[in-house]
């Protein structure tokens, strides 16, 4: 799990201050579950990027609407692997999206702008390694 605060604030093909969700090992892996959700009263609008040494690879921008799983109003969390948040990554044998991830690549994020104070976005990712 990767928690964005109001000091996640970064840019496009930047490193600053990104979090990491997910890092995969000495074969390298995929992320095949992402999620998200936030107590922010406003959009929280989500960079994700692979860190490879010091490569960034931009791999998209997700918005986690306000309060998404927080509250019974807005229950759902956001599925960043439905299809149609990130266009372009490759389906399994199941159809469902992943993230693929060279050995030792790192899946961080990162917030466009500043989340509203005391509020956080929580990024839950479930991945395998391959052996």
């Amino acid at each position: 799990v990767a928690v964005l605060t109001g000091t996640t604030i970064g840019t496009l093909g930047s490193n600053t201050n990104g979090t990491t969700i997910y890092t995969a090992g000495s074969q390298g892996g995929r992320v095949i579950s992402l999620t998200g959700a936030t107590n922010d009263t406003v959009t929280v609008n989500v960079l994700l990027y692979i860190l490879r040494g010091a490569t960034i690879i931009p791999v998209g921008l997700v918005n986690i609407p306000l309060s998404s799983g927080n509250t019974n109003a807005a229950r759902f969390v956001v599925d960043f692997l439905n299809g149609s948040n990130i266009p372009g990554l490759p389906v399994d044998n199941t159809g469902r999206q992943y993230i693929p991830l060279m050995p030792n690549d790192i899946l961080r994020a990162t917030t466009l702008a500043n989340l509203s104070g005391g509020t956080s976005a929580w990024l839950t990712a479930h991945g395998q390694d391959y052996q």
